[in-house]
């Protein structure tokens, strides 16, 4: 009978999920963001049980949900231009990268000729 978890090359495997490097790089933006949606979300609860004669305080809480979700939104947006820079500075890294490696086999490749060029002129 296997143990609870199973087995993993021998050992029994943890019953729990490990979080991933994406989960746990959360920013400070993600977190107020979160914080924000929830705070929406308790105002549009509270909206909702409001009654008839609460008209006044129903347009107050609505004004707050929608400053809410315009903060929300610049946020989002922060977040995405700071991702597309650094979307651009990976890309310009990795076409560094593939410049390097082209320089590098050329070179390995005149070597290589003049190598194979200089034993077969030494062999006659």
């Amino acid at each position: 009978m296997l143990p609870p978890g199973g087995f993993f090359y021998g050992k029994t495997m943890p019953d729990t999920v490990t979080a991933t490097p994406t989960d746990q790089a959360l920013t400070e933006k993600d977190i107020i963001i979160r914080a924000l949606e929830d705070r929406v979300l308790k105002l549009e609860t509270l909206v909702s049980a409001l009654g008839d004669n609460q008209s006044d305080l129903r347009a107050e809480m609505r004004s707050e949900i929608a400053s809410l979700r315009n903060q929300i939104n610049d946020l989002k947006e922060d977040l995405e231009a700071g991702i597309k820079a650094l979307g651009s500075k990976v890309d310009r890294v990795i076409g560094g990268k593939a410049v390097v490696t082209a320089l590098v086999t050329l070179a390995t490749s005149i070597l290589g000729s003049g190598v194979v060029h200089l034993v077969v002129s030494i062999g006659q």
